[in-house]
Order: structure tokens, then C-alpha cells, then sequence
């Protein structure tokens, strides 16, 4: 039974009260029409229950803004949203066509720096985020007392004499949620066995994050990346307010999970009584990266399942902890993103998974 505006209602007392349930709920398709994002196309889902959110018809399915009763959740940065045909490889550019945005999805070749291998140039975190959706679907409808809300489509990232992955991904949630669901499956159609690099690079901002913020993870080993991240260990957890020419902390955490293979990471103010999990299972990505960037007007923070770390593709073939897919053969990837609303909610969550041993 969905609950919308505190209220639990049934189908039937809804549709007395509305005539048409996109009054409540909607998956509004859109294009954007200025500047770099131009030509863009989007949807933006509302559930009824507080939660708004943009997928990218045009990025992957990737997840833009997202905001709860009205708050901003997600980060976006300087350069904003801009189309994939500003996608450049050249070492550098990176910093100059990447949004941010709820959720940026990297690899599916590589992920983090940039590398040679097997005499193949490989971008920062990869090409499938800029890569548009083809045969997309959208679901609306009524499944029993309950109203979901599907968008789904595929990415293929593919070259003559090389790969042929497909990325089939479905972004999912229903009327008076505040959770989404992203189910992918990635599927070699090629003659060859191919790596698999996947990283979901969901980044929060302001005024989620803030001062006093705090990052709840359950017990886990820490490992930090650079030399900065290991001298700043003991604050992972912690958020402070921006900081003038900070040089980012980038930490790998490997969480214990629960008896289903899931684990958490969230990102909670108590000033505001708001926060955001993601689920994640560590069977299918066994390593959470923190990227922690408290730089005046670049302030974020990433919580970013992955199935890698972010040494590059030539560093994870030389050690043998390469994951490849054989031919017509597939991986599925699960991850959910979700608020809690509420000191209680907030409370019991945290003792949830600070109970995970």
C-alpha cells in the first residue's frame, strides 16, 4: 500500500481522490534545450512520496538531480550537465566534462585513471557514462495496491576488432517511495572474453553535505589511497565545512554484509534529521570507495560501489585481479539509493548496520 504525503491509502480511496494519478506521481519525458546540455534528453520522475529525481535518456540512464521535500541531495559541478559528444579522452579533460550529478556511471572498460593496456588508451573512470540509451521504455502503471515506476533502456560500448558489451540497465521506484532501485546487467555479445570494470560514483552535496555531516559505514577494513588520505585517516568519517585549496581524500572500504550478501554506507545530517543509503551487494562489488572533496566550490562527497579499484585497467590485469566476462555470458549489478527521513528512522538504520559483524 503506498504512502504519500504521511498517509497510507489504498487504490481505490486514491483514485476517488485524483483523476489522473499524475497529479501525485509522474515520469515526465523531457529534451533541454540550452547551452552544453542542449539536446539532451531526460526524464524527471516524482513518486508522491518526497522524492524527485532526472534520469539522463541521453548519459547512460545516469541519475542528475535528486532532491527530497523540496532539499537538494546530490552534487553538481562547475561545469554542469553537457551532451556526450563533449566527451573527450585526452588526458586532463576529464575534469572539464565531468557533471557530478546523483549518480555518474563509470567504466565499463576501465575505471579511475586513466591507463594503457594491451595497447588500448583507456579514459579516466571509463566512456559508458556518456554513452545515450537506445530502445528506452518507460512503465507506469498499477501492479496490485501498489504503483510502479520503470525507466529502462541500453547502453552498448562496442569497437570494430573489439568488445561488444551491453549494458542493460532498469531504474526503478513506485508511488510514496523514497528509495530507487537500479538493476544492471552487463552482457558480452562478443567472440572474446572481456573485462568487466564497473563503479557507481553516486555524489552528494550541499545542504545534505555539510558541517557536522557524518558518514556511517559498518565495521570494515580502511584502506586509504594516497598518502594525504592516509595522514587524514582517523576523519573519514567526518565532514567539515569547505576548506580553501583542499586536496581530496580518496579511502577503499571493504564492509562486512549481511546474511543476503548486502551491505550500507549513508551519509546523515542530524541537523537537518535527513539522510541517504546506498545498498550494495559485496559479492557483485566488493569495494566502497569514499572520494571526499571538501574544496571551496568543488565540495562533494562520493560513496562509490565498484568491482574495482580505481588503479587503472593495466594495474588490475598485471596482478591478476582483472574480472572478465566470456562470450554471451553476463554479470548483474544491484545497488538502491534511498532517504531516511526522521531522528527515528535515522537511529534505527544506523544500529542496523553498526550491527553488522
Amino acid at each position: 500500500m503506498p504512502k504519500i504525503y504521511d498517509q497510507e491509502i489504498r487504490k481505490q480511496e486514491l483514485l476517488k481522490k485524483v483523476g489522473n494519478i499524475r497529479q501525485v506521481a509522474a515520469i515526465t519525458p523531457y529534451e533541454m534545450s540550452e547551452g552544453r546540455a542542449k539536446g539532451i534528453k531526460a526524464f524527471d520522475v516524482s513518486t508522491g512520496g518526497g522524492l524527485d529525481f532526472t534520469v539522463l535518456e541521453s548519459k547512460c540512464l545516469d541519475l542528475l538531480n535528486m532532491k527530497f521535500k523540496g532539499i537538494n541531495l546530490g552534487f553538481l559541478s562547475k561545469p554542469g550537465v553537457s551532451g556526450p559528444e563533449y566527451f573527450n579522452p585526452v588526458q586532463g579533460e576529464f575534469l572539464r566534462y565531468f557533471q557530478g550529478g546523483m549518480l555518474y556511471t563509470c567504466g565499463l572498460s576501465n575505471i579511475g585513471i586513466a591507463c594503457e593496456d594491451m595497447g588500448d588508451t583507456h579514459s579516466i573512470h571509463g566512456r559508458i557514462s556518456h554513452t545515450p540509451a537506445e530502445w528506452v521504455s518507460v512503465v507506469s502503471r498499477w501492479e496490485d495496491e501498489e504503483y510502479v515506476m520503470k525507466i529502462s533502456g541500453e547502453m552498448r560500448e562496442a569497437a570494430h576488432f573489439k568488445e561488444n558489451l551491453v549494458l542493460k540497465r532498469e531504474i526503478a521506484t513506485k508511488l510514496g517511495s523514497k528509495a530507487v532501485q537500479i538493476r544492471d546487467v552487463v552482457e558480452n555479445e562478443g567472440q572474446e572474453a572481456q573485462p568487466v570494470m564497473l563503479l557507481y560514483h553516486f555524489n552528494f552535496g550541499y545542504p545534505l553535505l555539510d558541517e557536522n555531516t557524518r558518514v556511517v559505514v559498518p565495521e570494515h577494513k580502511l584502506i586509504p589511497r594516497t598518502e594525504i588520505a592516509k595522514e587524514n585517516r582517523d576523519e573519514f568519517e567526518n565532514i567539515s565545512g569547505p576548506i580553501d585549496q583542499f586536496s581530496e581524500h580518496v579511502f577503499y572500504i571493504e564492509s562486512v554484509a549481511d546474511d543476503t550478501c548486502n551491505t550500507y554506507a549513508a551519509l546523515i545530517n542530524d541537523r537537518l534529521d535527513l539522510g541517504v543509503y546506498v545498498k550494495y551487494n559485496v559479492e557483485q562489488l566488493p569495494i566502497l570507495v569514499e572520494w571526499k572533496s571538501m574544496a571551496s566550490g568543488d565540495y562533494a562527497l562520493g560513496l562509490e560501489p565498484g568491482n574495482h579499484y580505481l588503479e587503472g585497467r593495466d594495474v588490475e590485469r598485471n596482478n591478476g585481479t582483472l574480472k572478465t566476462l566470456a562470450p554471451f555470458d553476463k554479470m548483474i549489478f544491484e545497488v538502491e539509493i534511498g532517504v531516511l527521513e526522521g531522528k527515528v528512522e535515522i537511529d534505527t538504520f544506523v544500529e542496523k548496520i553498526k550491527g553488522l559483524k
